[in-house]
C-alpha cells in the first residue's frame, strides 16, 4: 500500500516535470515564431547585402535590438541567434565568439519549406559571461514573407540550468532523484551538475526503461530502488524518479496512525486551496477574456492590468506588448499611405497645373496677336517638351539629366513670357546626370524663385542652378537675385500642415517631404536668405546611379 502510494506520488512528480517543460517548450516555439515573423527582422534580412562596414554593422544592430526586445525578461531564454543566407550572425546580446552552424542547418532542412528541430543537451557554440554553457537549443528555418525565399535559421538557446530547476524542488524522498536520460544512456539534466553528461547505460533499469513507462523494483549495490520512468518524446528523453525502497516503507506505522487526521485536515485545505486558486485562476482568465474581446472590437487603447507573476502575469504583458505593437504598426501604415496619397495626389495635380498652362497658353495668344509665329512655334514645342518629361511614363523617379531638362524647358517658356527679364544659368557637375531624383524636383523650385523672387525685383531677374557630388551625396542649388525674404518666413515654410496643398501649392515643404519620402529623413531642402539679397535653396540627396535606382 505505502509502496503503491510512492508510486503515484511519484509518477504525479514526473507527470508536473513533463508539463513545466512542455510550457518551456511551447513558449520557446512561440517566441521563435514572434523572433522570424518581426518586421524588422524580415525587412533587414531581405534587404540586399552591401559591402558597406557601416551598413552591415546598422543592419547587425538593428536585427539585434528587435532580438533582444523579443527576449528581454524571458529568463528561460539563455541567447538567441540568427543565421542568414549571407553567413551573418545576429544575437540577442552578450553572447560572444558564436560558433557558425548555420549552414548545417541550411542543408538540414533544405528539401522543407518549414524546418524545426531540438537539438538535445550540449555543449554552447557560444560563450557567455566568459565560457560556455550546457543548452537545449531549438533551430527553425524561416522564410521570406514577401517573395517565400529562405532567410535564415534561427537559434533560441536554453540553459540546463534553468531546466533542471524546473523539477529540482520536486520532492520524490530525502535520498530520491529525479533527472532526465536521453536514449542513448547519457544523462541530459540533472540538479546535481556533477552528474551531467555521465552514461548510464549500464545501469540494470536502463534497458527497461527504454520501452516501458511506469515503475518497477531492481537492486542495485545490493540495495532495492523504486524506478518510475516517463517519456517525454518531443527530444526523446526519458525522465527518471529513482526512490530507495527502505525510504518509502520507513515511517510506516507514524503515517498510519496519522493518516486519519492528516486526512481530514488536507481535505478540508484541499477544498479552500481549491477555491482560492479557482478564484485567483477564473478572475484573471475572466479579465483576459474580456481584453481581448475589446481588441476584437477594434478597440487597441485598453490596457490589460495584472500584477501576477505567473504565466498567466506574463500572459498579460505579451498582450498589451502585441496590443501596442499592432497599434503603432497600424497608426504608422494609416499615416504613411495617407502621406503616400497625398504626395501622389500632389504630383498630378502639378504634373497637370492648370494656371501654369493657362498663363503658357495666353502668352501663345498674345504672341498670336503680335504674329510671332516662330515664338509661337517654340513655346509649343517647349510646353510640348515640358509635359512629355513630366509624364515620364507615371515613374516618380527619373535621372537628373531628365530633370534638368524638365527645368530648362520649363525656364525657356518663361523667358518667352518675360522676355529680357529673366536670364538662367546651369552650372552642372557632369557626373550628376547619372543619378536618380524624384520627378518635379527642381521646377517648384524655380517657379517659387520667378513668382516670389523676381516677378517683384526691380531690374533682370538670374536664377542659377548647380549641381555637384560630395561626400557621397548628390548636391544642389536653385539661386536667385530676387527680393529675398525674413527668417521668419523661412521658418513658416516648413511649419505648413501636412497635405496643406491647396495653401502650399507644389513648394518648398512639399518638396521636402517628398525628397524624405523617398530617400530618408536625413535628406532634404535647406534655405539661405535675406530680405532684398536674394534666396539659396540647397538640396541633398543621396548619390544613388539612375540604373540601381529604377
Amino acid at each position: 500500500m505505502v509502496i503503491d502510494k510512492a508510486i503515484e506520488n511519484t509518477e504525479q512528480n514526473l507527470r508536473l516535470a513533463s508539463e513545466k517543460l512542455e510550457i518551456i517548450m511551447d513558449n520557446s516555439e512561440n517566441y521563435s515564431k514572434i523572433a522570424i515573423t518581426n518586421n524588422i527582422v524580415q525587412r533587414v534580412l531581405n534587404e540586399p547585402q552591401t559591402a558597406d562596414p557601416l551598413d552591415n554593422y546598422n543592419r547587425y544592430v538593428e536585427v539585434s535590438n528587435a532580438l533582444a526586445d523579443i527576449v528581454d525578461s524571458k529568463t528561460f531564454v539563455d541567447t538567441m541567434l540568427i543565421y542568414d543566407r549571407n553567413h551573418h550572425i545576429y544575437d540577442s546580446g552578450n553572447a560572444k565568439d558564436v560558433q557558425n552552424i548555420g549552414d548545417e542547418y541550411f542543408r538540414r532542412f533544405a528539401d522543407s519549406s518549414f524546418g524545426l528541430e531540438w537539438k538535445d543537451t550540449g555543449a554552447s557554440n557560444y560563450f557567455k559571461e566568459g565560457s560556455s554553457r550546457s543548452v537545449v537549443s531549438l533551430f527553425q528555418k524561416f522564410n521570406s514573407a514577401k517573395d517565400g525565399s529562405a532567410l535564415g535559421i534561427i537559434q533560441l538557446s536554453i540553459d540546463e540550468r534553468f531546466i533542471s530547476n524546473q523539477y529540482a524542488n520536486i520532492d520524490i524522498g530525502k535520498n530520491g532523484q529525479l533527472f532526465i536520460v536521453n536514449k542513448k544512456g547519457m544523462i541530459a539534466s540533472h540538479p546535481n551538475k556533477d552528474r551531467l553528461h555521465v552514461y548510464i547505460g549500464d545501469e540494470p533499469y536502463f534497458s527497461w526503461v527504454l520501452s516501458h513507462e511506469g515503475s518497477k523494483t531492481f537492486q542495485m549495490n545490493k540495495e532495492n530502488y523504486l524506478v518510475v520512468s516517463r517519456e517525454y518524446p518531443r527530444l526523446d528523453w526519458i525522465i527518471l524518479g529513482i526512490v530507495p525502497i527502505k525510504e518509502i516503507t520507513k515511517g510506516n506505522q507514524i503515517l498510519t496512525q496519522k493518516f486519519i487526521y492528516w486526512s481530514a485536515l488536507f481535505v478540508i485545505l484541499a477544498v479552500i486551496l481549491a477555491i482560492l486558486i479557482a478564484k485567483s485562476i477564473t478572475r484573471p482568465l475572466s479579465r483576459i477574456k474580456a481584453f481581448v474581446k475589446n481588441v476584437q472590437d477594434g478597440n487597441l487603447d485598453v490596457r490589460l492590468d495584472l500584477k501576477s507573476r505567473d504565466e498567466i502575469g506574463a500572459l498579460a504583458k505579451e498582450f498589451n506588448k502585441m496590443v501596442d505593437r499592432t497599434k503603432s504598426l497600424m497608426e504608422n501604415i494609416i499615416d504613411e499611405q495617407k502621406k503616400k496619397r497625398e504626395y501622389e495626389l500632389a504630383v498630378l495635380q502639378s504634373q497637370i497645373n492648370p494656371h501654369f498652362l493657362y498663363n503658357t497658353l495666353e502668352s501663345i495668344c498674345a504672341l498670336a496677336d503680335l504674329k510671332r509665329n516662330g515664338d509661337i512655334v517654340n513655346i509649343v514645342n517647349q510646353l510640348a517638351l515640358f509635359y512629355r518629361g513630366v509624364l515620364s511614363k507615371g515613374s516618380p523617379i527619373i535621372s537628373m539629366e531628365d530633370e534638368m531638362i524638365i527645368t530648362q524647358t520649363y525656364l525657356e517658356i518663361m523667358k518667352v513670357r518675360y522676355g529680357d527679364q529673366l536670364e538662367y544659368r546651369f552650372d552642372i557637375d557632369k557626373r550628376a546626370y547619372n543619378y536618380a531624383t524624384i520627378k518635379l524636383l527642381l521646377q517648384p523650385l524655380v517657379e517659387n524663385s520667378i513668382y516670389h523672387g523676381l516677378k517683384n525685383k526691380r531690374g533682370k531677374g538670374l536664377i542659377e542652378i548647380n549641381g555637384y557630388v560630395n561626400d557621397n551625396k548628390l548636391l544642389l542649388e536653385v539661386v536667385d537675385n530676387g527680393i529675398g525674404m525674413a527668417q521668419e518666413r523661412q521658418q513658416r515654410i516648413f511649419w505648413s500642415e501636412p497635405g496643406d496643398y491647396k495653401n502650399k501649392s507644389f513648394g518648398l515643404k512639399s518638396t521636402d517631404e517628398r525628397i524624405k519620402l523617398f530617400f530618408g529623413s536625413e535628406y532634404g531642402l535647406e534655405i539661405q536668405s535675406e530680405d532684398g539679397k536674394g534666396t539659396r535653396v540647397r538640396i541633398s540627396l543621396p548619390a544613388d546611379k539612375w540604373g540601381d535606382a529604377e
